[in-house]
């Protein structure tokens, strides 16, 4: 755990150079560019967390790993230093801390501390960044870790302002509307808030939901002694995948080199299975099949893993040595079927089957949220977020300096995070040869902007994709699941196109609380 420190202390007259809010995966990425390509800036970063990490410290249910390759969700500038094909929680914080450390973050580092509001002032050409400090140790996302009378507000101006809080609620996650929740007589858990005394040894453990996170639940309970079972209205797509990263380890000889031939292997090879079920998904169903049919038998994978959508319409799940599999050989249980309600002694189903339970997990997913759920205002009236475009989903529409990252659904999250990094980087660099303040993207007259920010049919996604920016329908205004396709767009596109500089930034500014402001 990192000591609490006071953010800085700052004025109009002596603003920060740039703050970044959440020290995750991106903002340690961001805050190591800026360290190297601006060394004179004088910047911060905050998190509402007790601790860096951002989800790998938000999560702690057993056995939570990352769902995507170390070698791509690893920074490219420092390779993962483990043989496993996926991380564990704990092997990922204490890299992102190692790179934290490196790049000067614990000592900019202010946590317990959740950014309420940001206020672009355009008489001053600043972000005034509003947020509540809890007493240290305190997780305060969204402010609700602590009672009032255990925050403080906390005031920093700012140039810039980056949110690099990734697109969920950090202080619980979605529980589904399920009937007699309150009548269950045994433990209830939601995975984001596992707690640290449950036993679930001999114990009779429902998990509730079939995505990444009960496909790791499962075979972790299993290992632990649990009687396991995974109760699944919808089947999911899983993917058995080799436990040591073999392509990084054939590289490894080769050094820095052979690290970035790896990354680029690994990279070109999941994008051609996704193009591969996305393009002919009858033939990736039948691999899919053949996967499963390696542990099950034919019935079981009919009956349980034959989804009623095409593989990668929603996140495909991973599961290292086939260990979801292996746990189902070896007693766990999957049970498919629509719940009816919960009874005191467990699930009852619609088809009248009873699913006993001593303890009850509800993996029913995340709550989404854009920008830590702070509000936006610009000279004190708020910004409507779904009124706003998304500009290469790094920037936003008529906000000046305001940045963020955001990663992929159906890649790793870092190769997203950190060529935002680098695009950012080039920008400012550019303004600050050039002499220039503020920098704003401005739709072009005509656009069509009725794309949602995040398009994929995953439930958590379409719960509240509303409630989030739109995209537009050509480049810049539109984001591709497609890293191949996107690093020529963000690595060499254009930094001034579609965007406005100094005084037309901050009348763009001024116009954002009404109309979409548009450029001829």
């Amino acid at each position: 755990m990192s000591e609490t420190k006071e953010l800085p202390i700052t004025s109009a007259d002596a603003p920060l150079d740039l703050l970044i809010i959440g020290a995750g995966v991106s903002g340690v990425d961001l805050a190591h560019h800026i360290s190297k390509d601006f060394p004179q800036w004088n910047w911060a970063i905050v998190d509402s967390n007790s601790d860096i990490g951002g989800t790998w410290n938000t999560f702690t249910y057993p056995g939570i790993r990352s769902d995507s390759d170390m070698a791509t969700f690893a920074f490219p500038f420092k390779p993962w230093p483990h043989p496993n094909t996926l991380g564990s929680a704990e092997q990922i914080k204490t890299y992102v801390r190692e790179v934290a450390q490196d790049a000067g973050v614990l000592d900019r580092l202010t946590l317990n501390t959740w950014i309420s509001d940001a206020n672009f002032h355009a008489d001053k050409d600043l972000w005034e960044i509003t947020g509540r400090q809890a007493a240290e140790g305190i997780n305060n996302a969204e402010g609700l870790g602590a009672s009032e009378d255990q925050q403080k507000t906390v005031t920093v101006w700012t140039k810039r302002v980056h949110f690099a809080s990734g697109y969920y609620r950090h202080s619980s996650g979605f529980t589904a509307p399920i009937p007699g929740l309150s009548d269950f007589k045994g433990t209830l858990i939601h995975p984001q808030r596992w707690p640290d005394d449950v036993d679930v040894r001999g114990k009779k453990c429902v998990v509730v939901g079939s995505g990444a996170t009960a496909i790791t639940l499962i075979p972790s309970l299993h290992a632990m002694g649990a009687k396991t079972t995974m109760l699944q209205r919808t089947p999911t797509y899983i993917a058995p995948l080799p436990n040591s990263d073999q392509i990084s380890a054939l590289f490894k000889p080769l050094g820095a080199r052979g690290n970035a031939i790896a990354r680029n292997v690994h990279i070109y090879r999941d994008m051609a299975q996704y193009y591969l079920c996305q393009k002919f998904p009858r033939l990736a169903k039948g691999i899919f099949w053949l996967w499963a049919r390696r542990y099950l038998s034919a019935s079981s994978v009919k009956e349980h893993f034959r989804p009623p959508y095409n593989p990668w319409d929603q996140r495909v799940c991973k599961s290292p040595d086939g260990d979801f599999y292996q746990a189902l050989q070896s007693g766990a249980e999957v049970v498919t079927g629509k719940i009816d309600t919960v009874v005191p002694e467990g699930v009852r189903l619609q088809d009248g089957r009873l699913v006993e339970a001593d303890i009850l997990i509800v993996a029913t997913g995340l709550e989404l949220q854009a920008f830590g759920a702070t509000s936006i205002r610009v000279d004190n009236v708020e910004v409507d977020r779904p009124s706003m475009v998304a500009y290469r989903c790094l920037m936003l529409s008529n906000m000046p300096n305001l940045t963020y990252t955001i990663g992929y659904l159906n890649q790793s999250w870092t190769l997203r995070a950190d060529m935002t990094s680098r695009y950012l980087i080039r920008l400012w660099k550019h303004m600050e040869a050039n002499g220039l303040t503020l920098a704003a993207p401005v739709v072009p007259e005509g656009m069509a902007c009725d794309r949602p920010m995040m398009e994929m049919s995953s439930g958590y996604i379409q719960r509240s994709v509303h409630s989030l920016p739109r995209q537009g329908d050509a480049d810049p205004w539109r984001m591709e699941q497609d890293y191949v396709r996107e690093r020529k767009v963000i690595e060499r596109g254009d930094v001034l196109k579609d965007m406005a500089f100094d005084d037309a930034a901050r009348a763009a500014a001024v116009s954002a609380t009404g109309p979409v402001a548009s450029v001829a």
